[in-house]
């Protein structure tokens, strides 16, 4: 499968200085400046002043170019770009980059902190790999065989990997295509709400993205890609479902209970279980009275029957978090009527050009000028980044009758007045939309047309409880009764159901379950846990990242677990478990790190909480410190015999 390419590198001609000119009037300056630096040297530029510039009313801050440079620097990259095709100049090492950093105007505080920025600006071909420090035998490496539960980014990530390692492994998938969660949630309008340009592997350079934030049949389309490009199908098997995993230690492997794509079950053993099943995989199904006796059509948004045609129909949609609100503006197009049963309204943030293509004459920037796309996304990942001082409790700005802090507050005003923009003449849409709880105490929604959308004659918004469903309408505890021809379940994820269908047991006969009795679910740096020999996770319990690319973590997550790996295999181990004392020292001090921070009561009930009322999902750490912990592993923290 190759990637659709817009009209710029192939339809357009590097005289075209129109052309050339309208796509430095769409650039990123402040990246363009650093790409152009690197081509050419030009001490001036590196003397260009960046200035933090205010975004979202003033809560967050980007390094920009100062004005009075920014004509400058399109008259230089133009008079280069005039030239004609350029050969990159040589890539940067770590301390070249960490120079970069500071002209940039986001400088590297520490080593770790720069190369996290090196890994990010992805210089080199495969940012976030590893090797052998003594290559094994194939019969050695025949001993190690790793099976991986899920097709989703993550596994993706650590099969490319494993297989450049020489180490034999599978991807086990109950679903009948590769994805995960993006090949499960397929309903109208599922769109990523974070910017491509972070929201992709690093490996993969310059990907042509059609759109910045692309829409469900894009990202698919995407990982097809990945997986045919880095020859990963002959590794995977479809439609295949683990159903147990028990720890044999006599054998120090791990036996499995599969079940195919003909419903029987069969055996079979792994040296090395990675569950790549992630957060969101097992659907949350509201109990709701009589929701079983309703005579029309309903399924939840991981279930869209393609073949039922809404249009004209009668619709209830029950949820509005991110899916809820990401598909609603699309069912009120083409309904009869629809009526929107909010249990809690959510913080909505408009985003520009957040619908948009990539328009021509930024993908040939993107192509044609050497390392813009690299600076590019790094800028889109520090922009990610903001959201952190948005997370952490300010005791002396609450108690001079503040909200959580400063920059929170300011978040809050600038959502606030997009809210009484939209709803001028609807206070009581107002009323309805504005939720009690500070911004970023739950998960940020983005404006994909849902205040327009409310605007509709035809949509209701109820935020009334519901009481039951009867065969043909939802009925509200104060009474009215909303007669619908179709419900849509927009209800998200049991997110603390961890591991999800599978049941594993360890060692001794312990199940997670057993140790995470007290208050949910819990890991050693979100993968790992005692007693589970040669067994990992992806995105476990506290593994979401406060910021960041959904693959960067990915991949710096399957380095830390192969390390691990092969050091296992250098030293002729057969099994490696994390140390009980490390795993309980550790969740001490998450527990202790997490108190200044918004998420817990303030949150109103997230999915950010487990049902201990614990926050089970997110970590405390911020993006530097956790790759600080993650970037090697120590070996010493684990048990390997």
């Amino acid at each position: 499968m190759t990637p659709t390419t817009s009209r710029s590198a192939v339809e357009t001609s590097w005289t075209d200085e129109a052309l050339i000119a309208a796509a430095l009037d769409q650039a990123n300056l402040n990246a363009l400046r650093m790409a152009l630096y690197q081509q050419t040297g030009d001490p001036d530029l590196a003397e260009m002043r960046a200035e933090p510039r205010p975004i979202r009313g003033g809560a967050m801050f980007i390094p920009a170019l100062a004005r009075e440079e920014r004509s400058i620097v399109k008259a230089k990259a133009l008079a280069y770009l005039r030239r004609g095709p350029a050969t990159p100049a040589p890539q940067p090492t770590l301390q070249e980059t960490q120079s970069l950093l500071a002209i940039f105007g986001a400088p590297a505080e520490s080593l770790s902190a720069a190369r996290l920025a090196f890994e990010e600006l992805a210089f080199e071909d495969m940012p976030r790999t590893l090797a052998w420090t003594h290559a094994p035998s194939p019969q050695v490496l025949a001993r190690y065989k790793v099976t991986i539960i899920g097709a989703g980014i993550s596994a993706l990530s650590a099969a490319i990997r494993l297989k450049a390692l020489g180490i034999p492994f599978e991807i086990l998938e109950r679903q009948a295509g590769i994805g995960g969660t993006w090949h499960l949630n397929d309903y109208p309008e599922a769109r990523v709400d974070v910017s491509n340009f972070v929201y992709q592997f690093k490996f993969e350079k310059n990907y042509p993205w059609q759109g910045a934030f692309a829409a469900q049949p894009e990202i698919k389309a995407y990982l097809e890609y990945i997986v045919d490009k880095y020859g990963l199908r002959d590794f995977i098997r479809l439609n295949t479902e683990l159903t147990e995993g028990n720890w044999d230690e006599d054998r120090q492997q791990w036996a499995l209970t599969l079940r195919g794509p003909d419903g029987r079950e069969r055996t079979a053993t792994t040296k090395i279980l990675v569950s790549a099943s992630g957060l969101f995989s097992t659907p949350n199904l509201p109990e709701i009275e009589g929701i079983e006796t309703f005579k029309g059509k309903v399924f939840h948004t991981t279930s869209w029957d393609h073949g039922y045609n809404f249009k004209d129909k009668h619709i209830a949609l029950i949820g509005t978090g991110s899916s809820g609100a990401q598909l609603m503006p699309r069912l009120a197009r083409d309904a009869a009527s629809l009526a929107v049963f909010q249990r809690t309204p959510n913080w909505v943030l408009p985003v520009e050009a957040y619908r948009d293509p990539v328009t021509a004459e930024q993908r040939w920037l993107l192509n044609n000028m050497p390392y813009y796309w690299n600076w590019f996304c790094y800028a889109a990942f520090l922009t990610d980044l903001q959201i952190e001082p948005l997370q952490v409790l300010d005791a002396d700005w609450e108690g001079a009758g503040g909200g959580v802090n400063e920059r929170n507050d300011l978040l809050k005003a600038f959502l606030e007045n997009h809210l009484e923009e939209k709803f001028a003449d609807r206070p009581d849409l107002i009323e309805k939309c504005r939720p009690s709880y500070p911004p970023a105490a739950r998960r940020l929604v983005i404006d994909n047309g849902w205040y327009d959308a409310l605007l509709q004659p035809s949509v209701a918004l109820v935020s009334e409880p519901i009481a039951r469903i009867t065969e043909d309408a939802v009925v509200t505890r104060d009474g009215q009764t909303h007669a619908v021809d179709m419900i849509v379940l927009g209800s998200g994820f049991k997110t603390s159901h961890y591991l999800w269908p599978a049941r594993y047991v360890g060692r001794h006969g312990r199940t997670p379950n057993d140790l995470w009795a007290a208050d949910g679910a819990r890991a050693y740096l979100g993968m790992t846990m005692p007693g589970f020999p040669n067994f990992f996770m992806f995105y476990g319990p506290n593994g979401q990242a406060r910021a960041g690319g959904f693959h960067g973590w990915a991949d710096t997550c399957a380095c830390y677990i192969l390390k691990i790996v092969t050091a296992m295999i250098e030293r002729g181990a057969d099994s490696v478990d994390v140390r009980e004392d490390v795993f309980r020292d550790y969740n001490a001090r998450l527990d202790e790190a997490m108190t200044p921070l918004i998420w817990g009561g303030r949150g109103a009930g997230s999915y950010y909480l487990n049902e201990h009322g614990r926050s089970g999902v997110n970590m405390p750490w911020t993006v530097q410190e956790y790759y600080a912990c993650v970037m090697e592993p120590v070996l010493t923290d684990f048990e390997m015999r």
